[in-house]
């Protein structure tokens, strides 16, 4: 493919930018740029790029860390990376895709100084309602992305509820926009192995994600020294990082089941990540709606991937497609308690059942293997 494509996005974990980019390679199209910027959760403040040509690696670059520098001070450091990185390719990029609205306003720059034809908005989460803890953040946060949803010249939302909560909650015609279209979280499902209940770890429980209170986590480990008593060798696999670990490990330890809690800590390679979920039994994604801004708009990565693997999740209703996995006995949709939990894992690590829902949870993966999700994207 003769297209030059660029990608900018925040990072902590894998996100779709990332998929995106092993398809145009796939495809060998003729140039990808993909510049990170580490998200204010990771461990650095670096931006960095990766430019393949022809679907190989061509070159990359990494900044120092500016972990010490204030937080706006940051973001314009994004926007000097970006724009430097951009023009000194000496090339014009036929497409910039900008991960969030930040992102995005980079690339109208960009647009505006002629180095880029076509501006995309990636909208991979929503926050309607208060956002940060200060009302100025967040008249900015609502400003920058109102500003990329009206001046991009598509606009990809990551669910189906993000152009109706807009509209809904500010205000935002769907007219507005040049072109909009659903892009989702997908999945590679042939690059991945599944397991039978009988091939896999048959009383581990997996949760994959970042370690914050909104996620549950807490209620899972709360719910522990039943689900210990329920099923004798049980093991609880924690993957991902985050401030909350520490609270979270100390919480296992004051309810003695500290010895059942596996925390691996972030897996950076994706591949390594599925097969660590993919040998688990059961999955679990217990969202938090007190606490939740963006789930119930976004589209969660994490449950697609425990699909995929074919490892039945155990979630509260908040995702958008909580009713299809529910239907299709692909997963259990539960209330976000302890009870509840401890009745999904103990029915879900039942050999009968679960192989039962592990093929159907394969089946229904079908739907969002990105294959399909990207190939109609640059025609």
């Amino acid at each position: 493919m003769s297209k030059n494509i660029a990608i900018v996005a925040h990072k902590y974990l894998t996100q779709p930018d990332d998929d995106l980019v092993i398809y145009l390679n796939k495809n060998k199209y003729k140039n990808v740029l993909h510049i990170r910027h580490s998200f204010n959760e990771a461990e650095d403040r670096c931006s960095y790029y990766t430019w393949y040509r022809d679907g190989a690696f061509c070159k990359e670059e990494r900044s120092r860390d500016y972990k010490n520098w204030p937080e706006p001070l940051i973001y314009l450091k994004e926007l000097f990376y970006t724009v430097k990185w951009v023009v000194g390719s000496k090339l014009v990029w036929d497409y910039y895709i900008g991960m969030d609205g930040l992102c995005t306003l980079s690339g109208e720059l960009l647009k505006f100084i002629k180095k880029v034809e076509k501006t995309v908005y990636w909208v991979i989460d929503f926050v309607p309602g208060n956002r940060f803890d200060s009302e100025l953040k967040n008249r900015i946060y609502k400003f920058i992305n109102v500003s990329g949803y009206k001046n991009s010249d598509e606009v990809w939302d990551l669910s189906p509820r993000m152009a109706e909560a807009r509209e809904n909650l500010w205000g935002i015609p769907k007219s507005i926009y040049k072109v909009q279209k659903v892009v989702p979280y997908g999945v590679w499902r042939d690059r991945i192995k599944k397991y039978s209940y009988t091939e896999c770890e048959r009383t581990t429980l997996v949760y994959m994600g970042i370690l914050i209170p909104k996620q549950g986590v807490q209620l899972v480990i709360q719910a522990l020294p039943q689900l210990i008593k329920n099923i004798p060798g049980l093991k609880f696999k924690i993957i991902g990082g985050g401030e909350y670990r520490i609270e979270l490990k100390n919480l296992a330890s004051s309810l003695g089941v500290g010895e059942y809690c596996d925390f691996k800590g972030k897996i950076e390679e994706d591949e390594v990540l599925e097969a660590e979920i993919a040998k688990s039994c059961v999955a679990i994604a217990p969202y938090i709606k007190s606490l939740d801004t963006w789930t119930y708009y976004a589209d969660p990565g994490k449950i697609k991937k425990y699909l995929a693997c074919g490892v039945p999740p155990v979630l509260t209703d908040l995702p958008w497609m909580s009713k299809q996995i529910r239907d299709s006995n692909a997963g259990i949709v539960i209330e976000e308690n302890i009870e509840n939990i401890v009745d999904a894992v103990t029915k879900l690590m039942q050999p009968e059942i679960n192989d039962i829902y592990r093929k159907n949870a394969v089946e229904f993966s079908a739907s969002f293997d990105y294959n399909v999700i990207f190939s109609s994207l640059f025609t």
